[in-house]
């Protein structure tokens, strides 16, 4: 019954939970008719009927109320108490109560930027792109603490002062499939377990620049092959009740670092790709002080721009004595979600894992350990998984929950505009560039799209303006051009607009690109005669939207039929590890920002996924003289220390991929929209949102 107060009645009049709930997964609240529908000759869209019109208010409720009760009922316990707060704090916040619509602050939500700035993985500097020179200091940063936070760069007086205590409450969209192995770095489910751990180095989470986790200092020799890390002192692993008691609770020392890079570059597990893919480059961890020593000494065979950005993501520190008690007892249980190898997880972050329940909860509670004085705030995170998107708005808009981002699936555009229209002072939203784009994924082992005529065709019909338009969130834009890379100057290594819009394809008008397009499906397949195709993808709003486009622009262009198939995310996975599909809606992107995330699935040299080493095959089979020249100059590239001869090889690299090989489509790079609630303080978003996931420790809710 208390829920209820939460949801009705709520503030402002007439408005309803409903009204909360009424932006439609196409985005046209408030927009021109015109702009609602994607318009072909005889493949209309039809316009989306909000599914929470306001005679639905009742059923809302109810159903708001049954997929949050599971989880919130116990949403006002008391996390473990730890250190009590200093005296530089202000008031521990309330955690036993669930913040509601009538108890948030009333506020502006004004849009808060993200960092226009390419974070530092993104712009080549001397640091990730050494010369021969040698540094003349070592890098450092200090401990931080609670008492540090006000004084840290990024900081903002309009925050107040950091306050202790309160269980952030988020909205996830899913439950994960394997995602909490310690290489935790998913948009959608990092907020369960990244916390868990640290790695060596960061970005920091309020201004982007690269700074020491665990490492603090660390120096590049003259050669730039070898790292010299000094590691922070008197970190302890998490004290996990499940580890035997001998291992729980030991201290991070070199010997963690060794075991931990050797278990990220050769996993013992039979699905999980090997680290080599992308640090392979390493050839050594070495102690000079000994292995209970401070002092971590990595070795390369060669100088690449990409290492510390790889370092700062994905390569989570583990205790070595840990690694051998899981591997022996447990081996894969963390690659397969379960209430059970939840509680596994073990490393030396600022939340342990409380709890996990499928499809309704993922809890997490402060580590009363955690070597940063007074961090993390929060008494704890926990993670609600409601898989309806519309249900999730209404859940912020009405203080359910604090916290609603979840990557591609985060708030669709008619909620951007709904939260600025109806709910300014109870949702705070945050922009940002993603760190994936919009495609179409084209499987070169079937036919036929393993004729380059049909790849072009697709290529050349789909109309990239007619998709940004789609994504308008409003007045502010949800996607950008691009080719196969990330666009410049988001992506400094990308292709400009200017470039790309002289590209077939991707240049309007459309007229000529679309007469060419059909006449090399005729030439193909005779004279009017065409296809049908099933394009599968994830069961949510927003990757099914890409297919009914994929569908809408090929049949009015081109006359082909194609069908939606969603799956859940454990099903898809399944198909696309063995290429069982025609086309597949999905992300496409580059995690660290360096162009080998893009690039290095197309070449042979680099060990693959079950997914890409499948495409891989279409791919050579296909076309195997394109595939050798690419993987020529992927490999050229990506040993080339110039920062600015690098970026024009990469640039011809796209447009061999866009304009040639064709086995992708990309529609437009993702501006990405997340909210909270205005209690929730401490929190920004930067671009590249998947870097942020240690904002939590210095996130705090206000009362």
């Amino acid at each position: 019954m208390l829920l209820l107060v939460g949801f009705e009645p709520m503030p402002h009049g007439s408005e309803s939970v409903a009204q909360a709930g009424l932006a439609h997964a196409d985005g046209c609240i408030d927009r021109p008719r015109t702009e609602c529908y994607i318009l072909g000759n005889s493949s209309r869209r039809r316009k989306m009927k909000s599914p929470l019109s306001s005679s639905a208010k009742p059923v809302l409720t109810i159903l708001v109320i049954a997929i949050l009760g599971v989880g919130l009922a116990c949403a006002g316990e008391k996390a473990t108490p730890t250190s009590p707060p200093t005296a530089t704090l202000a008031p521990t916040a309330t955690a036993t109560t669930a913040p509601t619509a009538t108890l948030v602050p009333t506020a502006t939500a004004t849009l808060v930027p993200g960092d226009p700035t390419p974070t530092a993985t993104l712009v080549p500097t001397a640091t990730l792109v050494p010369t021969a020179t040698a540094t003349a200091a070592p890098t450092a940063t200090p401990r931080q603490s609670a008492l540090t936070l006000t004084q840290l760069p990024g900081y903002m007086a309009e925050w107040g002062q950091p306050q202790r205590g309160g269980i952030l409450k988020v909205g996830a969209p899913q439950s994960p499939a394997s995602d909490f192995r310690p290489s935790c770095v998913s948009a959608v489910f990092g907020t369960m377990c990244a916390n868990i751990y640290n790695q060596l180095l960061r970005l920091d989470p309020w201004v982007g620049s690269m700074i020491g986790d665990l490492a603090k200092s660390w120096e590049l020799s003259g050669d730039g092959l070898t790292l010299t890390f000094k590691l922070e002192e008197g970190v302890r692993f998490q004290d996990n009740p499940v580890v035997p008691t001998d291992i729980r609770g030991d201290e991070f020392v070199c010997e963690d670092v060794q075991a931990s890079v050797d278990y990220y570059l050769y996993p013992p597990e039979p699905k999980r790709t090997p680290g080599t893919r992308q640090l392979g480059h390493i050839t050594g961890v070495s102690c000079p002080d000994g292995a209970k020593g401070y002092t971590v000494v990595m070795s390369f065979n060669q100088v690449l721009g990409k290492t510390l950005g790889k370092l700062s993501k994905g390569v989570s520190m583990l205790d070595k004595e840990w690694i051998k008690w899981y591997v022996a007892n447990y081996f894969d249980a963390l690659g397969a979600a379960s209430p059970a190898s939840f509680k596994l997880a073990t490393g030396t972050g600022s939340m342990v894992p409380l709890e996990y329940q499928p499809d309704i909860a993922a809890k997490l509670r402060r580590n009363p350990s955690y070597f940063r004085e007074g961090l993390p705030l929060l008494d704890g995170i926990d993670n609600y998984i409601l898989k309806d998107q519309t249900t999730r708005f209404a859940a912020l808009a009405t203080g359910q929950i604090h916290w609603m981002g979840a990557g591609t699936v985060s708030l669709l555009p008619g909620q951007v505009v709904q939260a600025e229209r109806d709910f300014k002072d109870r949702i705070v939203l945050y922009e940002g560039l993603y760190t994936f784009g919009y495609q179409v994924k084209l499987n070169m082992n079937r036919a036929p799209f393993n004729d380059r005529r049909v790849r072009q065709a697709i290529h050349l019909a789909i109309n990239r303006d007619d998709y940004l338009l789609f994504q308008m969130a409003g007045t502010r834009p949800r996607a950008i051009l691009m080719g196969y890379m990330e666009p410049y100057p988001a992506f400094w290594w990308g292709t400009p607009e200017k470039e790309l819009r002289t590209w077939p394809g991707i240049r309007q008008p459309k007229d000529q690109d679309i007469e060419e397009a059909n006449r090399l499906l005729d030439e193909v397949f005779g004279k009017g005669k065409r296809f049908n195709t099933t394009c599968i993808t994830r069961n949510s709003t927003s990757y099914a939207d890409l297919c009914l486009f994929f569908a809408d622009q090929v049949k009015k262009n081109l006359g082909i039929g194609s069908t939606l198939q969603p799956a859940e995310l454990t099903v898809l996975n399944t198909l696309t590890e063995v290429c069982n599909y025609d086309v597949n809606a999905a992300t496409t992107g580059a995690n660290e920002g360096d162009p080998d995330d893009r690039l290095i699935k197309y070449s042979r040299a680099y060990e693959q996924s079950a997914g890409a080493t499948c495409t891989l095959e279409g791919i050579t089979a296909a076309e195997p003289a394109l595939q050798v020249e690419i993987e020529s100059m992927i490999a050229a590239q990506t040993g080339e220390p110039d920062p600015v001869k690098r970026a024009e090889m990469v640039r011809a690299i796209d447009k061999k991929l866009t304009l040639e090989m064709m086995n992708e489509i990309p529609f437009g790079w993702l501006m990405i929209f997340y909210a909270t609630t205005p209690n929730v303080k401490g929190y920004t978003m930067a671009s590249f949102v998947t870097f942020q996931y240690s904002i939590f420790e210095r996130v705090w809710l206000a009362k």
